[in-house]
Formats: structure tokens, C-alpha cells, sequence
């Protein structure tokens, strides 16, 4: 099946409907991988061509990763002020965010002190074990 525009805009639609942070499918030897941005509200999603057989991007090295698939929750009740916000100073083992998983909510640290530089999720989306979800330095 080729790629072509009408499926890319499909899957971007897919993917806004379920709430998904990150959407990738391939054919012909290309991958397509949908990301959208962090924060409150949803920026559009940016289509990105890959290689098929190029090695996936290491996560940066400041970069906390989710340790398991689940909802991402960046507050701790719908409505809440958040757990920390770009520019806040952080403590080694302080609740950055929770993840939730089969109704199981699971608190993820801080592994060190320091200034969060970026969010790279959303409030409530999905995300897969080792996706990148915040930057700190």
C-alpha cells in the first residue's frame, strides 16, 4: 500500500481521536511517525518521514522516560495544579507526574535535583514504556 497524503491525514485523525501523544505506521520502506506537543492544549500533529531501517533515537540523556505504558497524568486530579511546570526547580525522588496502568496509579521521581526544562507529553495521554516525558537539568 503506498503512502499518500489521504492516509497520512487518516492517521493524524486517528490518532487526535484517541488521545494518542506519538502515531507510526510504515510501508514501502518509509515510516511515518505522528507526534504531538506537550502542554494543555493540542498542537497539530507533524507528519515525520523515517527510514525503515534506521536504529531509533536514544532518549536524551537528561531525559526522565516512562518506565511503563500507561495514561500520563501531569496533575494530580483533573483540574489540579500541576506536579511541576517548565522552570521549576526539582528535588532528587519529588512526584513529577503519575502513570497510570490498569487502574493502578504509579507515582514517577525526579532521579535528580534539578530545573525541568521541558514537558514532552500531554496531560492524559498515552504513552509507551521508555517514551521520553520530561527534560531535567
Amino acid at each position: 500500500m503506498p503512502i499518500t497524503i489521504d492516509s497520512i491525514i487518516s492517521g493524524m485523525e486517528w490518532a487526535a481521536e484517541n488521545h494518542l501523544a506519538e502515531f507510526a505506521f510504515s510501508a514501502e520502506g518509509h515510516r511515518i511517525t505522528i507526534r504531538r506537543g506537550a502542554g494543555d492544549a493540542p498542537l497539530p500533529a507533524q507528519p515525520a518521514i523515517e527510514a525503515a531501517q534506521a536504529a531509533p533515537a536514544a532518549p536524551e540523556a537528561d531525559a526522565v522516560t516512562a518506565p511503563l505504558a500507561g495514561l500520563c497524568h501531569l496533575r494530580p486530579e483533573s483540574g489540579g495544579t500541576a506536579f511541576v511546570e517548565v522552570g521549576a526547580r526539582v528535588e532528587a525522588g519529588q512526584t513529577i507526574c503519575v502513570i497510570e496502568a490498569m487502574k493502578m496509579m504509579t507515582a514517577i521521581p525526579a532521579p535528580q535535583a534539578g530545573t525541568v526544562e521541558a514537558i514532552m507529553v500531554g496531560d492524559g495521554v498515552t504513552v509507551e514504556a521508555g517514551a521520553p516525558l520530561m527534560r531535567i537539568r
